[in-house]
């Protein structure tokens, strides 16, 4: 039988891995946060082991990221989009408006330096 739905637990370790990352946590930290070992933790993002889904759920509170994030399917190049802005759009729901301010005043600084350099 297909299954419309499948778990792709290689591509929910990456995005775990990044979520942390960008989240500026280190294994240890995120794992005192959601109650498992730092190797646990290692070995989830490393797909050396399948996350539970109470700990999918607990690293998503935690990270305050969306479950779609973390559970969609990527092997099209428009999910793959979606799922960067949908990473994208939990990192800046958490920013101060200064952050924010800040980071589109650097966007727009790499735009400017890209179109001088193409000059």
């Amino acid at each position: 039988m297909e299954y419309k739905y499948k778990l792709d637990y290689q591509a929910i370790a990456k995005r775990i891995r990044a979520a942390r990352k960008a989240a500026q946590l280190t294994q240890a930290e995120l794992a005192e946060k959601i109650n498992i070992s730092t190797n646990a933790v290692a070995k989830l993002e490393t797909n050396l082991m399948n996350v539970s889904l109470q700990t999918l759920i607990n690293i998503a509170n935690e990270l305050d990221i969306d479950m779609n994030y973390l559970l969609s399917d990527s092997n099209d190049i428009n999910d793959k989009d979606e799922n960067i802005d949908l990473f994208l759009e939990n990192i800046i729901a958490n920013l101060s408006m200064r952050e924010k301010a800040f980071i589109i005043h650097t966007i727009n600084g790499l735009k400017a330096y890209n179109a001088e350099s193409k000059n």
